[in-house]
């Protein structure tokens, strides 16, 4: 299948490209750029994420896991900002065209994008080792922007659901552990389908300071907070949100694989303390577990029962 076959009978045919009923969508697929109308007294916010084969997902992995995971990983930046998800484009390198493997990709893409109002509306596709390179566009008012450089001395932090699975699932899915099915099945999906907390983020954000996703490992992504803010971290260890399932499959590890182990895509935000019982509304309204896991201080990064290695994910 040619480039211009591919892009018209499998991307541009998929509804995440349907562009209908969006005043704000004027031109989609199919000219030179796309053209927005951005909504008033909107700002718009926009992240890029590229994924690689063989470094950020295994080889000959499903097409259909690869898309979905592609747009969660990429729109949880928009959760962390506290936007509301509008559009994205799509570089796509591929080592051939597969009709069947791209409408896997298309369709593992649009069972999130669709739901979430993600509409594609551009991009590019060129053949080379198998790369994925999503660019999200959101929209947020411009005076809600939950920043990096926002924390305060005297915050609560806090971080949604669970830490630690996704790491330690990569053996798994990339068949190096070998586990019971009932464990397979639920690290599975904690690889391939992280939950971007969008709801979330869009209602926190009116009452946080300092908010972004943990995508490199909670301590290291805390860290940006601290030099962006210019304050110090005090975390709890034992206050972290870790599952059953893996205390008791890696009871030594656990707690390591929480702080450093990368790919949870859950919120990490800092709040006043007398937000406390607001934060817990919206929280438990979505039942969403949310915990406090340390404060936000004047200076330095201490982790309160635990002594290992911080650094998270490393690219290079």
């Amino acid at each position: 299948m040619k480039e211009f076959e591919l892009i018209q009978n499998i991307f541009q045919a998929s509804m995440m490209a349907n562009t209908q009923g969006r005043d704000d969508i004027l031109v989609g697929i199919g000219d030179d750029c796309a053209q927005v109308a951005v909504p008033l007294g909107q700002s718009l916010v926009f992240s890029m994420d590229t994924l690689v084969e063989g470094r950020h997902f295994p080889i000959d992995a499903d097409p259909v896991d690869i898309g979905y995971r592609a747009v969660a990983t990429c729109v949880s930046d928009l959760a962390a900002m506290g936007a509301k998800p509008a559009f994205f484009t799509l570089a796509l390198t591929i080592p051939e065209s597969d009709p069947q493997w791209l409408a896997g990709l298309a369709q593992g893409m649009a069972e999130l994008a669709e739901p979430i109002g993600l509409i594609l509306v551009g991009g590019d596709t060129t053949k080379g080792p198998l790369t994925l390179t999503l660019q999200v566009h959101g929209y947020v008012e411009a005076d809600q922007v939950p920043l990096r450089s926002h924390a305060k001395v005297g915050d609560d932090i806090y971080v949604t659901g669970l830490l630690g699975d996704a790491s330690a699932a990569v053996p798994i899915v990339t068949g190096e552990v070998q586990v019971s099915s009932e464990r397979f099945d639920y690290f599975y999906d904690r690889f391939w389908r992280p939950t971007p907390r969008l709801i979330a983020g869009m209602a926190l954000k009116r009452v946080v300071h300092a908010m972004m996703d943990i995508s490199d490992g909670l301590a290291q992504d805390l860290q940006h907070i601290a030099k962006a803010s210019n304050v110090g971290v005090m975390l709890d260890a034992h206050a972290l949100p870790i599952s059953d399932i893996l205390c008791q499959w890696q009871p030594d590890t656990a707690i390591a694989l929480a702080l450093t182990g990368g790919d949870d895509y859950e919120l990490c935000f800092t709040a006043a303390p007398e937000m406390a019982e607001e934060i817990a509304l919206i929280t438990q309204t979505l039942h969403l577990p949310c915990n406090k896991v340390g404060r936000i201080v004047e200076s330095g990064f201490e982790i309160d029962g635990y002594h290992g290695e911080r650094h998270g994910w490393q690219h290079f």
